[in-house]
């Protein structure tokens, strides 16, 4: 069998999810007998990921500066955000990476939340897959619509947007020699889908035709979580170098609960000050399954695997969402009253009254627990299973 090179990019996001996707695209790639190479936002992070690994790790071969910083109500509201929207800019942009991926010359290119290498991938004519929950595979439909976010939507508005990064895509394609596209639509449509959520989850609601492999994350037992105050317990999760805010802290303190917060990568001063106002915090994960068993008032950012988990051991997350990713998720919980999050609630102290919601309405648990019936047992080595027998097959082609 002839050995062939993949690369896997990752592009642009925060949290262990992206790191977890890329080492099971690694383990699949070299188990099948090929070569990968990574192309990465966070290349020092990676690197300590995969040590006296035979991979070769690229850092991005350019960043595209934001064009914008309200809140994006679509997938072309996102792209805009992001600078798609500046035809100079992104032509510039496109050409880094059609040089990176022409000088690496893979059979195919693996997107995680990578729309600049998807879109060269697609203007070299190299195969392509993205690899993500929903968020990341936007309806073939046109306009795309916006996403579910609770929030008012001025549909004319959305259509715009998606005409200004469709243009400016165009335009860079252009200058790149390569034919334009129809629609935004197209740029998802050249790719194969590699979904790692569940129905439920899914931000655009479940499609027909979307085979869902679950969601991907450690396989081993984390480190024992450990409450050090009196009070009702609660947890709280918070994605890589990201912190609580003052009110949180207040709030749940003032409340009377004992507070356990996992923070990853929390610098030593940050984690001490906190410990010096009553709440115990940890610089690592801990394991879910046992926070769940222990503890039913669980708060986290939103970020789509931990929430997925957090559901699949029966509890009902109240979310934090801190960008548009993480504000789908938790929109598409609340929808389903699966879980709460601050937009709907009215007045302070706000943190408390997402409890409160949680203890007065007895739907919320009662959905959660369905929905661990339904996936309690999932392990996410299914997941990577299925992954790699998608990927298996994408090999053959």
């Amino acid at each position: 069998m002839r050995r062939r090179r993949f690369l896997c990019v990752w592009e642009r996001g925060g949290g262990s999810a992206h790191l977890f996707q890329l080492s099971t695209l690694v383990e699949t790639v070299q188990r099948a007998g090929h070569e990968v190479v990574l192309c990465v936002k966070d290349e020092p992070y990676v690197r300590g990921a995969f040590p006296g690994n035979d991979i070769v790790i690229f850092g991005l071969p350019a960043i595209l500066r934001p064009g914008h910083n309200a809140l994006a109500r679509s997938h072309a509201g996102l792209l805009y955000n992001l600078g798609f929207g500046q035809a100079a800019a992104l032509g510039a942009y496109l050409e880094r990476w059609r040089r990176l991926i022409d000088e690496i010359r893979p059979e195919a290119v693996f997107c995680d939340h990578a729309d600049g290498a998807l879109l060269a991938s697609l203007s070299l004519s190299v195969p392509a897959i993205v690899i993500g929950h929903g968020f990341f595979h936007p309806p073939a439909e046109t306009p795309i619509p916006a996403y579910e976010l609770g929030l008012p939507v001025n549909e004319a508005e959305v259509t715009r947007v998606e005409s200004v990064v469709l243009n400016s895509i165009n335009c860079a394609l252009k200058a790149a020699g390569s034919s334009p596209l129809g629609s935004l639509a197209d740029l998802y449509a050249y790719a194969a889908m590699l979904v790692t959520t569940f129905p439920a989850l899914d931000c655009f609601s479940a499609r027909e035709g979307v085979d869902y492999l679950g969601s991907l994350g450690p396989t081993d037992r984390q480190a024992e979580p450990a409450w050090n105050h009196d009070g009702e317990k609660a947890y709280c999760y918070f994605s890589r170098g990201c912190l609580p805010d003052r009110d949180f802290v207040h709030q749940l303190l003032e409340g009377g609960y004992s507070l356990l917060i996992s923070a990853p990568g929390i610098r030593a001063a940050d984690r001490v000050s906190l410990a010096g106002q009553g709440v115990t915090v940890v610089d690592h994960h801990v394991d879910l399954a046992q926070v769940c068993a222990e503890c039913r008032l669980i708060f986290s950012e939103g970020n789509h695997g931990t929430t997925a988990k957090i559901l699949r051991y029966g509890r009902a997350p109240m979310l934090i969402p801190r960008q548009v990713e993480q504000l789908a998720t938790a929109n598409r919980l609340q929808l389903q009253s699966m879980g709460v999050f601050p937009i709907g609630q009215i007045g302070q102290p706000i943190y408390l009254n997402l409890i409160d919601a949680i203890n007065n309405d007895p739907a919320y648990e009662r959905n959660a627990q369905r929905f661990s019936s339904r996936y309690r047992n999932w392990d996410e080595r299914r997941s990577a299973a299925k992954v790699q027998a998608a990927i298996t097959g994408m090999l053959n082609f």
